[in-house]
């Protein structure tokens, strides 16, 4: 009979374990994707300096125009 309760605790902390191996898995994979997701966006997000000196110049010509 001991045995028995045993063997069932350690099938049961066996499929514990092998469940939470599979969920830690699948967390990875997402953060993974997360991570490059992050990196596109900010690749979409930088600005060079010309960009920006050509958009200070826009902006001062309407407001040059404007005023």
């Amino acid at each position: 009979m001991i045995m028995d309760i045993n063997a069932i605790m350690i099938v049961l902390l066996s499929v514990t374990i092998v469940c939470l191996l599979f969920i830690m898995y699948v967390m990875y994979v997402r953060i993974q994707q997360l991570l490059e997701e992050v990196a596109a966006l900010t690749g979409r997000m930088e600005i060079t300096g010309s960009e920006l000196e050509q958009l200070t110049r826009s902006v001062e010509e309407y407001k040059r125009a404007r005023g």
